[in-house]
């Protein structure tokens, strides 16, 4: 009886014996504790850049939307360009105070849905053609204004408002003296393209 008390008494000892302690780790299970710490902590640095990730690319998406998103409503309110008008005083220039025109100056109006000319950012490019030419050699000149130089050719005072557009000759004064200028706009923020045509006369040297 006293021996089976022993045994029992002794088990838990042996158990506690046998069960490692914290002080009494090996250097390879303190190894690899210290590994899979470490990878823990990579893993959650990688969870909190894929966070940062998907919080910009939601952000990028409105961003998106919001620049594609223009409504026939929308347009309705803002203050856009419904065409452009070529003004009557368009026509030939003379450049260097000798007889005979050098190139052609281009007023151009943008109009709003109310007729009134507006300032906007857009594309201007021009085409002057001299149709009694040949076929083939009927475009005399090509002339393009960027959106980010547009602003420099505005003009508005004295109640005019319009681009102005300066077309010199290039490749000297044209054959005959009756001259079509293109003018096309593209707005910068509908990219609508409008565009407008006159006939014009020029003085030959």
């Amino acid at each position: 009886m006293r021996s089976r008390r022993r045994l029992l008494f002794a088990t838990p000892l042996l158990w506690l014996v046998l069960l490692p302690s914290p002080g009494c780790q090996s250097p390879t299970e303190l190894e690899l504790r210290s590994q899979v710490g470490k990878l823990n902590e990579r893993i959650t640095e990688k969870d909190n850049q894929l966070a940062a990730q998907r919080i910009t690319i939601e952000q990028l998406h409105e961003q998106l939307q919001v620049t594609r998103g223009w409504t026939d409503e929308d347009l309705e309110i803002l203050f856009c360009p419904e065409k452009i008008v070529i003004a009557s005083l368009s026509g030939g220039d003379d450049y260097d105070g000798k007889p005979g025109d050098d190139g052609v100056t281009v007023y151009i109006k943008p109009l709003d849905r109310e007729g009134d000319a507006i300032k906007v950012a857009g594309d201007i490019r021009i085409e002057l053609y001299d149709l009694a030419n040949p076929s083939g050699q009927k475009l005399i000149g090509k002339y393009v204004v960027p959106v980010d130089q547009v602003s420099t050719h505005w003009y508005g005072k004295l109640a005019t408002y319009h681009y102005t557009v300066r077309c010199p000759w290039k490749k000297g004064p044209p054959k005959h003296d009756e001259i079509t200028i293109r003018a096309t706009f593209v707005d910068y923020l509908t990219q609508r393209v409008m565009t407008a045509q006159i006939v014009c006369k020029v003085e030959l040297p």
